[in-house]
């Protein structure tokens, strides 16, 4: 019975071991094998008949690990130095097949169920998992030794692991960051993004290079680049994401700076006045590469003041030029301002806060209050220098933003430091032109004719162009004790040049009348003082009437024409042109065209410049006898209304904006 009883046990045994998927080997108590399964002679290349009886230290052992696997299984201690890894039950050791194949074991012991028998022992290769734990091992090293910043989190977005370029990027170390919530890294304004991106986590979405902004351990506010991957097992199980991160701020700041570049200065030079460029210029700078950003400029008096700012908080750029207006800067001062305008090179600020360098930055009580208000952190001061000449300086401020300047936005700033320094030198110089042109300008024409007894008088001067602009036009209306003479001209070109030849026309023209009596006279000497300028351009167009009345009342018209639109003689007979003669200054001959007439009570003499005539695109021109035609027809009308009307009648050909000067003079025997 207790043979029958056994047999079966043994064959139920023996049935287990022959279909385990593991090597399954069952000792005695010497270690001998007594069943070797099928999965065993795959694994170790020996066959059924090789093993049966074979001690197993023998059997699968190198020689040098012998001792130690045999106290292992013997239930005894492995020492330091061997190259045995006890796992609880479990022997990790090297070893190689008949055929010389190596591979890794592992040897899972269960300890006999009675006295005087052997272990049974698991056998499986696990080769693949030191190969895992090789590659572990090697990520670790690069992941450790990369310059990105690389951690990793779990689904709830807890912060694992951290390597030293995290560190050295967000200021935190490995203890510090481990264990915390990753929002510790994120700026309040963009808290929702940890949501964001778990949620993508959790789809097994990948989120690359996604631009942000993070906050390091010292609240400087950064610009980073993350590419953020899903961690799952190998059965597909996520349980956390890898961040790579890279600190792009600097390549962010130039990308901004070169747009901004091309942006501000697009229309830098939009305006012609030196405070509205100034205003458009910090206008653009804020928020866009400061909170503060102000231009102080060098005074008379040498001082820094007569400043324009910008500020992103209310209320602060009024409050700052009102402190330099009213406290401008020395210059021998230690100002941010005043030293860069002494060195001649721009400076960074990196620290405002710092007690010694708000000293030095605050102008007074007032101006230190706005500081603190304000938020000043960091400050970048470049000079304003145009042309061989200090205009001042413009300085950028960040406040209350966690961000620093940097040496590196230096060559940026300076770049929009020159290229503002020539909007505002041009500026200024077109100031400075302008009021000259404007004097100039006085003296081409009196701003009404003068008053001649027996005479009414009308003049429309519409200007085309601002300040150095202006065209060479003149006119003068000059008294006689027996009427008067009038002169109408134009000067080839624009500008103060065509400007400085005009006033030499008419003061000529003052001087030589009151020697000369013949109009005709008066234009040939004109005609030599022009050819005896310097300029290349020197020519003029003039009329000249001598307009006189006898001793019986009755008013003569004698007019000297060279190369100048004729005016127009309207009387009861109808209109009269009264041109020709060739242009002064061009030859030495000059040909000037006189003419004579009776001028009789009603009549009018109408003057105008060719920018009457022309006037518009060329289909809209209109030559002198179109003049007359329409001088004929407006001739009932009182001297105001004949010449606003022909004014008019110029601004709609030239759809509302000429492009030359236009002088219209009208004089009616009353």
């Amino acid at each position: 019975m207790v043979k029958l009883v056994k047999e079966p046990v043994r064959q139920g045994v023996a049935g287990i071991v022959s279909s385990a998927l593991d090597a399954v080997i069952l000792l005695d108590a010497e270690l001998r094998v007594v069943e070797w399964s099928e999965a065993a002679g795959a694994l170790f290349g020996i066959g059924r008949s090789g093993a049966i009886g074979a001690d197993l230290v023998e059997l699968i052992v190198p020689a040098e690990l012998r001792d130690p696997v045999r106290r292992c299984l013997a239930g005894d201690a492995v020492g330091p130095g061997d190259d045995v890894e006890l796992l609880g039950r479990r022997i990790g050791l090297p070893t190689r097949r008949p055929d010389g194949g190596a591979f890794r074991v592992e040897l899972t012991i269960v300890r006999a169920a009675s006295a005087g028998g052997g272990p049974t022992v698991l056998a499986r290769d696990v080769s693949h998992l030191l190969d895992a734990d090789r590659t572990r091992a090697h990520m670790e090293q690069v992941v450790a030794g990369s310059r990105d910043a690389v951690f990793s989190k779990d689904l709830q977005g807890v912060v694992t692991t951290w390597n030293p370029a995290a560190e050295r990027l967000y200021g935190y170390t490995p203890e510090e960051a481990v264990g915390r919530h990753v929002s510790f890294l994120i700026p309040d304004e963009l808290k929702y993004e940890v949501d964001v991106i778990l949620g993508r986590i959790r789809k097994d979405e990948h989120l690359e290079s996604h631009e942000t902004r993070r906050i390091r351990k010292d609240g400087t506010v950064i610009d980073v680049a993350l590419t953020i991957s899903p961690i799952g097992s190998a059965a597909g199980h996520l349980y956390g994401a890898s961040v790579i991160a890279r600190d792009i701020t600097g390549e962010r700041r130039r990308r901004r700076a070169r747009d901004f570049l091309i942006f501000a200065t697009r229309d830098l030079d939009a305006s012609l006045d030196p405070v509205e460029t100034a205003r458009n210029l910090v206008a653009k700078a804020v928020p866009e590469l400061a909170e503060v950003c102000v231009i102080d400029f060098i005074r008379p008096d040498g001082r820094i003041g007569d400043s324009v700012a910008a500020s992103a908080m209310p209320g602060a750029a009024e409050r700052l030029e009102r402190i330099r207006r009213e406290s401008p800067l020395e210059a021998d001062g230690e100002h941010p301002v005043a030293q860069v305008l002494r060195d001649g090179r721009p400076m960074i600020w990196t620290d405002l806060k710092e007690p010694e360098v708000a000293d030095a930055v605050a102008q007074n009580v007032e101006h230190r209050a706005l500081m603190d208000d304000t938020g000043y952190e960091s400050a970048a001061v470049v000079g304003l220098s145009a042309r061989g000449r200090t205009i001042g300086a413009l300085s950028f401020l960040h406040a209350h933003a966690g961000v620093r300047y940097e040496p590196a936005d230096l060559e940026f700033l300076g770049e929009l430091g020159e290229r503002a320094a020539l909007a505002l030198d041009n500026a200024q110089l077109y100031q400075e032109r302008d009021a000259i042109a404007r004097n100039l300008q006085r003296g081409l024409r009196p701003p009404r004719p003068a008053r001649v007894a027996g005479l009414a008088s009308s003049v429309v001067f519409e200007a085309a162009g601002r300040g150095i602009d202006i065209g060479g036009d003149l006119y003068d209306v000059l008294p006689t004790p027996d009427g008067c003479w009038v002169l109408i001209g134009d000067v080839a070109g624009k500008g103060s040049a065509a400007a400085g030849v005009s006033v030499a026309v008419r003061h000529a023209v003052r001087g030589l009348t009151r020697e000369v009596d013949e109009p005709e006279e008066v234009l040939v000497r004109v005609n030599e003082l022009l050819l005896e300028g310097t300029g290349l351009n020197d020519f003029a167009t003039a009329v000249l009437v001598r307009l006189r009345e006898d001793a019986s009342g009755h008013w003569t018209l004698t007019v000297a024409s060279a190369g100048h639109p004729p005016p127009v003689h309207l009387r009861r007979g109808g209109a009269r042109l009264l041109g020709g003669g060739t242009v002064l200054g061009a030859l030495n001959d000059a040909k000037v065209q006189r003419h004579d007439a009776a001028f009789e009570q009603g009549d009018t003499l109408l003057f105008c410049t060719d920018g009457w005539l022309e006037a518009g695109p060329p289909s809209e021109h209109r030559d002198p006898l179109e003049l007359a035609r329409l001088a004929e027809y407006l001739a009932p009308l009182a001297l105001e209304e004949l010449t606003a009307r022909l004014r008019g009648d110029a601004v709609s050909r030239a759809g509302g904006e000429l492009q030359d000067d236009v002088v219209l003079l009208a004089l009616r025997r009353v």
